[in-house]
């Protein structure tokens, strides 16, 4: 075996943090003498830092322009000449400051920005972050210009987003630079998805003990377990801002491998606010408000609740998806001259109701078969935080813990037809067993409960240094998480399974183990100033384990580290007609773990009936049917987590408030999880009655009296591996101008090329349905060929958003171009590497197994066309959204159109003419502020 390449990578990245942390010491040490300005912006209403401020320093004698923008923290330091300085603070959405300020020495300046009356600039799109990866910010002039009904509808905003109908049928997981187009079956692709973490206001939203599933393979895509968060489940209505992580995620956040969402919900004293929306689909309504409570706005209180009625398809009121959302939120606020304390407090509920009824005019016999799965949850977070409120380098600590309950119940009522004569499936001891005959039609009556329950603390702190010529934040901190199921699970008579040939029995969810998740992490941003180049260093460490463990799993007391690096270097603008034209270049990498959900690490066992005596009499009494029962632990215990390794450049230039950002990426994700094939043997006795007379006996026959012969079967079984491979690779672009003073309009062109390989890691058995000599063949290959797909798309989105404030009005006209969509099944031979014998025994497939008349079955053969590229051409769709304001912004009357205008030319594939149409789809709502 080859030795495995030792990796570097989380050495290189101690280096870093330990490099950082000196550089922390240095600050410290360096903040005692020298001549810097510290500048701390807040919110005049909250009191709390804003980040993103653009700061302008002018020297008043020599015209010395210096600048940059403010930290998470809110804070922006420099280092300057002892002089006096026109300090100019700006913010969308806040009045602009000015302040002259007289650099004798260190100084410390704290401003207070005050909301506008009437904003200056209004971005109904997504806007590129300035931090140190590659993030998309979504606020509410964005979303309410959108028109969304669920979270879904906020992916088109990002680069490679593109705009599609709702599709309340299905569950909607989130797909972070993948391919349009791109298709994976079941979940043997769905690590992305899965490892896409969702935090609200602080909180992750854990989905590990979601075991909800029904073995109706026409029913697998509104599944959402083990895919990650269903986005038809997230109201918009109520959030105040989503940072959407693309890139290297700050180490903070875990259990993730793809990306993070970040959503902040609004917080704040602010008017009732209602919206009705209805669009071709559904209807939506939502009605909010904040409260102040205490008279001086040191306690407010935010409610909001959501309503949304979905119908799949207007024609039929027999399949449709609803969803009820409230919540209250507290922030309450205590200032001394020592400390600000802060306790936000916030208790949530969220159901979503599913139905699907047939039609029973179009059913055999006029049966009427149904679909229902209602969730419930319910969450109560709450966060604590310290800062002192003089200057220190302590600038935060903080306590955080969440709780969550849902009560989640899927019922299923299904006529089952049966195609032959099969045992019932009531066998729960292995070996010898007597059953009866599962009827050739019956009613299924199916039911899953569960009882997903969570908890998460978390402690962490933050510290802040500023020197001369550099300054550093050190954060760190704890985090424990817990999910438990404590349903009854699958309950129905076994009798009458939904699934003829079923080969699961009921299990409660409360019998499986609980999930404890320990993680700490410790991260140190450093900012070096050198002359008018500003160099920022984020460098840290994640630890994760999993506790209370068997210890024959391969992750029991295993820490898993994830390190992860940026750095952006800022640098000195260069004036063209007395403007700065700026210039970012930035870069990070860094692994990223996932671990496996409740149902991967303790899935259901698998039974197995054979068929050892089938005796079918014209007489009940006389029936009689035996099966061989094997039971089977389908546990992986080498199960390891989803491990991503990431990377990305990017470049930004900007130049009077026009924009333009470039990042190129690749991920390689060698252990996503997957169902995997393993070869089971199966050793039973075929009873002969055929010599046997019920008449003489007036009985049924038993084995023991019966002759028989012994017989092996293989099977191909599955269990959870690490057997997946996601490789991106892409390319995302954003161009955004400043608004055109005089038509009042701003030009945004964002789009990308993704590259996207989904395939196995490792080597898959396959058996071949082939029937040699009136028996199944029994051989199993052993391929070591790539069974996945190459997608390939490239879209450009154009926006045009023009915005009247004297006539209230604000429209949209967007062009959206995908240039192309491309898919490539992986080449592979169809040749195995191995195969397994009936005796369980392992040979290589060799030339002489090729030529053998049996072992030759197992070669697949694939004709030259099965890996040609398919292709579909450029496609041209114009979308329309329009929002007027009456009454002093008071009322707002807003619609929408897709596809206003399609351009979707004809193309041939193997010679037949491929015709592509579309319909507009359109809504309308109204919004009220009183």
């Amino acid at each position: 075996m080859a030795k495995k390449p030792f990796d570097t990578t989380p050495i290189i990245t101690l280096f870093l943090v330990l490099v950082s942390v000196a550089l922390s010491a240095t600050a410290a040490f360096a903040s005692v003498n020298g001549n810097g300005l510290r500048i701390k912006v807040v919110d005049a209403e909250s009191s709390s830092p804003v980040e993103f401020v653009a700061v302008s320093l002018r020297e008043n004698e020599r015209g010395e322009i210096k600048g940059g923008y403010t930290d998470a923290d809110g804070v922006f330091a420099i280092t300057l000449l002892p002089s006096s300085w026109l300090v100019d603070v700006s913010m969308v959405g806040y009045k602009p400051v000015r302040r002259t300020v007289d650099v004798r020495g260190d100084m410390a300046l704290t401003i207070r920005l005050e909301p506008a009356e009437s904003l200056a600039e209004v971005v109904v799109t997504a806007r590129e972050a300035r931090n140190a990866t590659s993030a998309s910010l979504i606020d509410t002039t964005a979303m309410r210009h959108l028109q969304p009904s669920s979270f879904s509808d906020l992916m088109s905003l990002i680069p490679g987003g593109v705009t599609k109908d709702p599709e309340m049928g299905a569950v909607n997981t989130i797909a972070l630079r993948e391919a349009n187009g791109i298709s994976s079956t079941g979940t043997d692709y769905m690590t992305s998805a899965l490892g896409t973490a969702f935090v609200v206001d602080g909180i992750r939203l854990n989905t590990d003990a979601d075991m909800q599933t029904t073995p109706d393979a026409n029913r697998t895509d509104r599944i959402s377990s083990g895919k990650g968060v269903d986005m038809r489940s997230i109201s918009t209505d109520d959030v105040e801002s989503v940072e959407v992580v693309r890139g290297i995620p700050s180490v903070e956040y875990g259990e993730l491998t793809s990306g993070l969402v970040n959503i902040k919900r609004k917080s704040g004293v602010s008017r009732f606010e209602a919206r009705f929306k209805a669009d071709t689909q559904s209807q939506l309504f939502y009605a909010g408000k904040g409260f102040d409570v205490g008279g001086d706005r040191s306690w407010v209180i935010n409610t909001g609740v959501d309503y949304l009625d979905s119908k799949i398809d207007p024609r039929n009121n027999r399949e449709n998806f609803k969803r009820v959302t409230g919540s209250i939120r507290s922030v309450k606020r205590w200032d001394n001259t020592s400390a600000r304390i802060s306790w936000n407090s916030n208790l949530s509920y969220s159901a979503t109701f599913e139905k699907d009824d047939n039609d029973p005019d179009l059913a055999v016999n006029n049966t009427i078969d149904f679909y229902q799965n209602d969730k419930h949850a319910f969450r109560w977070d709450n966060c604590l935080v310290y800062s002192p409120a003089n200057p220190s380098p302590l600038q935060e600590l903080s306590l955080v813990s969440g709780l969550s309950y849902s009560h989640e119940e899927l019922t299923q009522q299904k006529h089952v037809a049966s195609s032959r004569v099969m045992p019932l499936p009531v066998s729960l001891t292995e070996g010898s067993n007597y059953t009866g005959y599962l009827p050739m039609l019956y009613l299924a009556d199916y039911k899953v409960e569960g009882r997903p329950f969570t908890a998460s603390l978390k402690g962490a702190g933050r510290l802040r240094f500023d020197g001369n010529k550099l300054s550093s934040t050190m954060k760190a901190g704890i985090e424990w998480n817990m999910s438990k199921n404590y349903g009854r699970g699958a309950v129905y008579d076994l009798s009458r399974p939904l699934v003829a040939g079923n080969n699961s029995r009921p299990r409660a969810f409360s019998d499986i183990p609980a999930i404890h998740l320990l993680s700490a992490y410790l991260e140190s941003e450093t900012k070096l100033y050198a002359g008018r180049n500003t160099v920022t260093l984020t460098a840290g460490l994640r630890e994760t384990q999993l506790l209370h463990l068997n210890k024959r799993y391969e992750l029991s007391g295993k820490p898993y580290i994830d390190p992860r690096f940026n750095c952006v270097w800022n640098l000195p603008p260069v004036y063209v007609a007395t403007y700065p034209l700026s210039f970012e270049i930035a870069g990070g990498a860094g692994w990223h773990t996932k671990m496996p959900v409740a149902a991967y690490l303790y899935p259901d066992k698998l039974y197995s009936d054979f068929e050892q005596l089938n005796y079918y009499h014209n007489v009940e009494a006389y029936r009689v049917m035996n099966v061989r029962t094997y039971i089977e632990d389908m546990t992986n215990y080498s199960l390891r987590p989803a491990r991503n390794f990431k990377w990305e450049v990017r470049a930004d230039v900007s130049y009077r408030g026009n924009r333009l950002s470039l990042t190129y990426f690749r991920e390689n994700m060698k252990d996503g999880f997957r169902s995997s094939g393993f070869v089971h043997s199966y050793t039973y006795n075929r009873y002969d009655a055929s010599g046997f007379d019920p008449e003489s006996a007036d009985r049924a026959p038993v084995i023991e009296e019966l002759p028989y012969t012994s017989e092996t079967y293989l099977a191909v079984r599955s269990k959870t591996t690490n057997g997946s491979r996601t490789y991106k690779e892409g390319v995302e672009y954003t161009v955004q101008s400043r608004r055109l003073p005089r038509i009042h309009t701003r030009v945004t062109v964002t789009g990308a090329f993704f590259k996207n390989t989904n395939s196995n890691s490792q080597p898959l058995w396959y058996k071949p349905t082939i029937i040699v000599n009136n028996r199944e063949l029994q051989y199993v290959g052993l391929y070591d060929d790539l069974d996945g797909s190459e997608y390939r798309s490239f879209n450009t989105n154009i926006l045009f958003d023009t915005d009247i404030k004297r006539l209230g009005l604000n429209f949209s006209i967007g062009i959206q171009n995908l240039w192309f969509t491309s898919r490539r099944t992986l080449r592979r031979d169809g040749v195995p590497v191995e195969y397994m014998d009936v005796n369980g025994d392992i040979h290589p497939y060799t030339a002489e197994s090729m030529a053998d008349p049996y072992l030759k079955q197992l070669i697949r053969t694939y004709t030259e066309g099965s890996f040609a590229r398919y292709t579909v051409p450029s496609s041209t769709t114009v979308n329309f959204k329009a929002t007027k304001n009456f009454w002093h912004n008071c009322i707002g009357l807003a619609l929408y159109v897709n596809r206003l205008i399609a351009i979707e030319p004809d193309y041939e594939r193997y010679g037949i003419t491929m015709r592509r149409y579309s319909i507009p789809y359109f809504g309308m709502e109204l919004n009220l502020k009183i």
